[in-house]
């Protein structure tokens, strides 16, 4: 078997805890969810999750100067000429 390296697209499913700054006519309209959102004051706690990836088939779309989709590679995964 042969080690390759190649690219792939993902998605993370951030959760989180943050206090947010709204506007709002009164309290009970914020409960209800009347409001205007206007900034994040502090991120308390956040944890992430890779939920989908994609196999990258279209040169255009690759990243960090690669121009292969494919790169075969060694046991370390460092790239072979």
């Amino acid at each position: 078997m042969n080690d390759y390296l190649v690219q792939e697209e993902y998605k993370e499913y951030l959760v989180g805890v943050r206090v947010i700054r709204v506007q709002a006519e009164s309290k009970q309209d914020v409960l209800d969810g009347d409001y205007e959102m206007i900034d994040v004051i502090e991120e308390i706690t956040a944890s992430g999750d890779v939920e989908e990836t994609n196999l990258i088939d279209d040169k255009q779309f690759l990243a960090g100067g690669w121009t292969e989709l494919v790169r075969e590679c060694d046991d370390l995964g460092e790239p072979t000429e």
